[in-house]
């Protein structure tokens, strides 16, 4: 055998290997390389080199996990940090701000139509998911997201991805030695039977996904077993993740999944306070809801020129956790009122600081907005499900839930464009001794079909108050075509209606 064609043998064997670790989604013709041919004369170096590399990379996928061996691309961005940074630009700003109270407000509604419940939603995993969403699908559906996120392009996507990652998705070291802050992870998921990634690879996207979004790309169907394998590798050791239900009957065509941790710690002289309170089991302050009182669990917080938010329907006020969190709390003043008759309110800031007064050192009264304000907390744990299927999409981003959501990426193996099939959001939530945590999931879910689309028709009102003209007509096919037309069958002019029986 010519060293040439042992050379070729060789390469695919390597190639076979590597299959095995990341099986190729593109079909590639695999041919003889030019600089296999020029390295003839030292063939039997490479072919020491590459017999090395053979025998190695078996040894080492007995290491690699079954999502490792599927993992296309690998997120770049470094997420924890020693240094704390908070700063933002206007754009990113307006658009974050913008979309909190946008997706809260629908997602409560959606969520609590029929009866209404405790209910957590996190807000940078919703934002991310939905940015990624937008970038892997066609410029008219990737301007729809766009336009929900109030953003002008992918530029300043881009810019806003970036910024919120690093302020709100970057652990730092806090002066009490713990990791705190927030924590992002971003998947893309391709489900092999339902989609092929483009062989003409958009490097620019692929680039992005790396290294703007942070994001790790499977050859993979989003499944259970599959995001709860992710998160017990890439997520934060030993710390709880929500119960993630997906259809794994039929998972979706493609999925993208963005998870988001975000923690906070009392100072830990005030958390052994608070710990010895809630081992005494007889810190407890009422809680009335809906006529019933029960003995809960709390928390008390003082503060010397607190501020206090006052509207005509409730107070409020805020608590700071550990120097990176802060919780507010807004109380309606009617005790029967559920939350979300204050809620619209409260995202769009209606409110404002209450007025008080205070003696200065020469006694006299003087005007001020601080207060010393007495903050009792209960502890709450959330375990949250939420979900917006296509309908309630439609009403905020009808481009995408018809078509061309994931086709900069994929395509649909059935032929069918694709569209947004629904976002889900999974979440846990606690309040208590510790602080406050929350690791929550938001999946987009992209289904390839012919997505239904009903016309928005403009309203239009025909009262017959005045003499008009009638037709009657009857369907016939012309020429053997499979339309009918019509044809007028009576024509008529009424004048003046007389009617008899």
């Amino acid at each position: 055998m010519s060293i040439e064609k042992r050379m070729k043998k060789r390469i695919q064997q390597i190639d076979d290997n590597l299959d095995q670790i990341v099986k190729n989604p593109y079909e590639k013709k695999h041919r003889f390389p030019l600089w296999a041919k020029i390295s003839i004369p030292v063939g039997s170096v490479v072919l020491a080199s590459i017999v090395a590399l053979s025998v190695i990379l078996p040894l080492s996928q007995s290491k690699i996990s079954n999502l490792q061996r599927h993992r296309l691309t690998t997120p770049k961005i470094a997420k924890k940090s020693e240094v704390r940074n908070d700063n933002m630009s206007s754009t990113t700003y307006d658009s974050y701000t913008s979309f909190a109270k946008k997706f809260a407000s629908l997602m409560m509604t959606a969520n609590n139509k029929e009866k209404e419940e405790s209910l957590g939603i996190s807000i940078p995993d919703a934002y991310l998911c939905l940015a990624i969403t937008g970038a892997i699908s066609t410029d008219e559906a990737r301007n729809d997201v766009l336009s929900y996120l109030e953003l002008k392009d992918m530029d300043e996507l881009r810019t806003s991805v970036k910024e919120i990652v690093s302020t709100m998705g970057t652990l730092f070291i806090n002066n009490y030695d713990k990791l705190v802050g927030g924590y992002n992870l971003n998947s893309v998921w391709f489900n092999p039977e339902k989609v092929s990634l483009i062989k003409e690879k958009d490097k620019e996207l692929y680039k992005d996904l790396e290294e703007v979004f942070d994001a790790s790309l499977y050859l993979e169907p989003l499944t259970r077993d599959n995001a709860n394998q992710y998160l017990k590798e890439d997520g934060l050791k030993d710390m709880p993740v929500p119960n993630i239900k997906l259809n794994d009957e039929d998972p979706s065509a493609i999925n993208v999944m963005s998870t988001y941790y975000c923690l906070d710690y009392f100072p830990e002289k005030a958390k052994q306070t608070f710990l010895e309170q809630y081992k005494s089991g007889n810190h407890k302050m009422d809680y009335t809801n809906n006529g019933d009182t029960s003995k809960v669990d709390y928390i008390t917080q003082i503060y010397d020129g607190g501020s206090v938010y006052e509207n005509d329907n409730f107070y409020g006020s805020i608590m700071s956790i550990g120097g990176y969190l802060s919780m507010s709390y807004f109380l309606p003043n009617d005790k029967n009122a559920l939350p979300s008759s204050i809620l619209d309110d409260v995202l769009n800031n209606n409110y404002h600081l209450k007025q008080s007064s205070y003696y200065d050192r020469e006694n006299q009264l003087q005007d001020t907005f601080a207060h010393k304000v007495t903050i009792n907390a209960p502890y709450f744990s959330l375990d949250n499900a939420a979900e917006l299927k296509r309908d309630d999409l439609s009403k905020i981003l009808p481009i995408i839930t018809q078509r061309g959501a994931g086709e900069r990426i994929a395509k649909a193996n059935s032929g069918f464009g694709m569209c947004l099939d629904y976002l889900k959001q999974f979440s846990v939530m606690k309040f208590n001794y510790d602080g406050f945590y929350s690791c929550s999931v938001t999946i987009s879910g992209i289904e390839a079909t012919s997505a239904p689309w009903y016309p928005k028709y403009e309203e239009f009102v025909l009262t017959l108050d005045h003499p008009y003209v009638f037709e009657v007509t009857k369907n016939v096919k012309v020429g053997g075509n499979i339309i009918p037309d019509e044809v007028p069958l009576v024509i008529g002019e009424i004048v003046n209606p007389n009617y008899s029986d």
